[in-house]
């Protein structure tokens, strides 16, 4: 193994310590929730309209991934207005459905 090989084992061993102790803090199937007992009894999803990823994390990750969402959403509009288009148009119908359904229910 070269120079560089090891240099890599040196710096794996790090990033492997770095994920045991996160593992150890992190809440048990924090991003895998489920739950036990009556269906009725079941917290329901529910999409907020003001959840601001950002404020859970606070290290500037959210940040870059929503500027490189907004580049490409500015690209679609600008490059490919009919693929951005056809995107508005299904999503907004993914939510008139839904909303459609919800009011059916009430």
């Amino acid at each position: 193994m070269g120079r560089d090989g090891e240099e890599f084992e040196v710096h794996a061993k790090v990033e492997d310590k770095k994920r045991k102790f996160m593992n150890g803090i992190r809440p048990p199937q924090y991003w895998n929730f489920f739950e036990d007992g009556a269906q009725t009894l079941k917290v329901k999803h529910v999409l907020r309209y003001d959840a601001d990823p950002r404020k859970a994390y606070v290290d500037g990750r959210i940040d870059k991934i929503l500027e490189n969402l907004y580049a490409i959403g500015k690209d679609l509009t600008h490059y490919a207005d009919m693929s951005y288009n056809r995107l508005a148009k299904e999503t907004f119908l993914i939510f008139e459905s839904e909303f459609k359904d919800f009011t059916a229910k009430v």
